[in-house]
This record gives C-alpha cells, structure tokens and sequence, in this order.
C-alpha cells in the first residue's frame, strides 16, 4: 500500500512545478507556514489537534513582537488545509501550499503514509517539515537527513516508536500493579486492524515482552468494530491480569464498557485516552483502568506546564477531545523552529536545519527538546492510572535508552 502511496506522491511531484520557498526577506516582513490535518473525516480526533496547537503558537509568537531575524522582524501566517483523510487531498493541499502559497515549513500530517507522501513534495522545494509520527524511524536516517539526503528538511517531533512503546508499557505496569494488588504476569493487547494497529502493536507487544509480560498473540478487530463481544470473550478465556485497548482512543471507549461487563480482565490500559475524558464523560469501573497521553494528558497532569497550556489551548476555541494533547507534537515545535530562524540569523532553509539541530528548546513537554543526529527527539510520556472509586494518578515515565531485543 505505502508504495502506492508514493508512487501518487511521484506523480503529483512530475504534474506541479515546484519551486523554492520565496522567503520572507521577499514577502512584506511575513513568513508563511502551512498546516496540513484531517479537520474531518475518520481521523479528525487527532486532526483536529494540529491546526489548534499550531495556532496558539503562531498568536504567541505574533503578539510577543514576531520573529527576529537578524536585523528584521517577521510575523507568522499560518495557512490551514483540511486533508479530509484523503490522501489525495493531502498531496494537492501540499502542492498548493508549496508551489503556489510559497511557504517557508508544513506542519502534518497525522498519519505515516500521508506524511511520506506530503515528503516527497516537501523536500526537494527545501521546505521545512514537522511531523508528530513515531513511525518515520523507517525512513529517517543519517544518510537520508545528510546534507543532500531525501529528507534534509524532514523532522520528527514524537520520540521513536520504541521510546514512546516503552515509557508506556513500564508506566503502565507500574501503576496498574499496586492498585490491582498482586504481581502483572500476563498481558493480552487488542488492536484495531490497520496498517497503524499493526505498526504500532508490533512495538507495544515488544515493550511488554521486554518488561517481563507473557504476551499471547495480537487479538486484532475490524477498525469499524462497535461490538466487541467475539474479541473479549476470547481475551477472557487467556486469563489475563491486564488487558491493552491499542491505539484508537474513540473505539476504545466502546471497547471497554463492553469488557467490564464480561469482566474480562482485573485491570486495563487505554492507549491516548485523555482521563478529562474520562471525568468529563462520567466513566467509572470496579477495577483499576490506566490511560495514556500523547505526550501529556490535558485532564489530570503531573506535567507542571500542562495546565497553563491547556487553559490556554481551550480558551482559544480547541475541542476538549480523547487526543487533544497530540497538540504539543505541534506547538512547542513552532516556537522551536522561531528560536532556530533567529538564532541562524537566517531564513535559509540549510541554516536553519543547522540551528535546529544544536539547540535545545524549553518547550512544554520538555525543558530539553532537540533533534538528534538522525532529526528525532526523546520525550517522556504520561501515564495516569484511575483506581475503583475515581482517584486518578499521573506520572512522567522516561523511555527506554536503546530499542528490546527481539
């Protein structure tokens, strides 16, 4: 499939002329950025969240005075594109913003496949990309973000998969195991069965396994699943001490009123559940249920900065939704790439790859984020745990430094 994918990305590249960013030294004191997200269609909950998280960067920025840029100051103007969970749609929205808006860096998308294919138009035209998917490991080497590589410009704003996997699965585990009152032994992970379920499980079930987990196979479901019954009946009869809802929050929460009711499993973990869903939706269970947060939860946080942002997040008009904190794979990378612009001195694209690969940035959900040789950070991750009665608990968990053996 992702083959395909590129293949139409090659075409779009062979049918638009593509020219180089004009930059702001030529464009009336403005710098341009675009954002590229499904505002609708069947990955809007997590879409949704870009747009909003570039666009309180872009006020602050503008209403702290602009961009210093050498001896000039430039203000940001974000242009927004809907990719409406089509592809095609996300290629010709890149097309635009490149070749005709001229801007000078592209936030988006969402997803792996999109994002490859939003990168072949991106990168030979020297535009800044800004991606929050664990996933480009597979193509972001030091060879391809050398100077001249295929993804010079390209960089990923979420830890690797197996980092984000990690801190996850320990953070989990040990909330879950003094609230469920004797030793986590068996895991069992249900998955929505797509080529992201499929991606990201393979990592998750790894990082169990490396934390000691006897770990049966993958019980995977139809992503449009609403009865769940066949599925947890069959996680019920492994006797598990913990059951894993990977990684669609929205099916999740159909998933788990189901199994409580069959009583398949004495604990659970709900992937990119934010617990102010929880709360906001009244959600209660009998045995201890973790949620997890994208990089931190907006809801109940143990992130000190978490909630001068969020209020100022919703403030600003953002949905209150299950993944409304994927915003900051967005947000902080915008006031990250001001900070490169003024310390280069330049809006040189090569110059500001330079900067943004020595700086490290205090940003919401780091006081030390920076890209590492290969354009890729390292994060914390937030795990919260909800204890029978409501009492939630959230920590920060550190990744892992190196990858599991398999």
């Amino acid at each position: 499939m992702e083959s395909t994918l590129l293949r139409s990305a090659s075409l779009a590249l062979f049918l638009g002329v593509l020219t180089y960013p004009v930059l702001a030294e030529d464009a009336a004191e403005t710098i341009k950025i675009g954002v590229v997200a499904a505002e609708s269609g069947a990955f809007v909950s997590a879409g949704h969240t870009l747009p909003a998280g570039v666009s309180l960067a872009v006020k602050e920025i503008n209403d702290e005075g602009g961009v210093k840029v050498g001896d000039k100051t430039y203000r940001l103007e974000l242009l927004k594109r809907d990719d409406r969970t089509d592809i095609s749609t996300a290629i010709a929205a890149t097309q635009e913003l490149v070749r005709d808006e001229k801007v000078a860096a592209i936030f988006g998308s969402e997803t792996h496949d999109f994002t490859l294919a939003m990168a072949k138009i991106t990168q030979p035209a020297k535009v800044l990309h800004f991606a929050g998917n664990s996933t480009l490991a597979k193509v972001l080497t030091e060879s391809s973000v050398a100077n001249g590589g295929e993804d010079h410009y390209l960089f990923q704003t979420e830890p690797q998969e197996f980092q984000r996997s990690g801190s996850t699965a320990r953070g989990v585990l040990k909330l879950l195991e003094p609230l469920v009152g004797h030793p986590l032994k068996k895991s069992v992970l249900i998955v929505g069965n797509d080529a992201t379920g499929q991606f990201l499980s393979s990592y998750y079930f790894a990082a169990l396994k490396s934390e000691g987990q006897d770990v049966p196979d993958i019980i995977f479901y139809p992503p449009d699943t609403t009865d769940f019954s066949p599925f947890l009946t069959r996680a019920k009869s492994l006797k598990p001490d913990v059951v894993h809802f990977w990684y669609n929050g929205d099916s999740t929460l159909t998933a788990l009123p189901q199994a409580l009711e069959l009583g398949v499993a004495p604990s659970y973990f709900l992937f990119g559940v934010d617990p102010g869903i929880w709360k906001e939706q009244g959600l209660s269970a009998d045995v201890p249920v973790a949620m997890s947060c994208v990089p931190v939860c907006w809801g109940e946080s143990s992130n000190p900065k978490a909630k001068a942002y969020f209020d100022a997040y919703f403030a600003a008009g953002a949905p209150k939704g299950v993944t409304s904190s994927v915003s900051l794979l967005y947000y902080d990378y915008v006031h990250f790439l001001a900070e490169a612009w003024e310390k280069a001195g330049s809006l040189d694209p090569d110059k500001t790859v330079e900067a943004l690969k020595t700086l490290h940035h205090k940003g919401v959900v780091s006081d030390d984020l920076a890209f590492n040789a290969t354009h890729q950070v390292t994060h914390a991750t937030e795990v919260c745990a909800a204890a029978p009665g409501g009492d939630i608990t959230c920590a920060m968990q550190e990744p892992p430094a190196d990858a599991p053996k398999q």
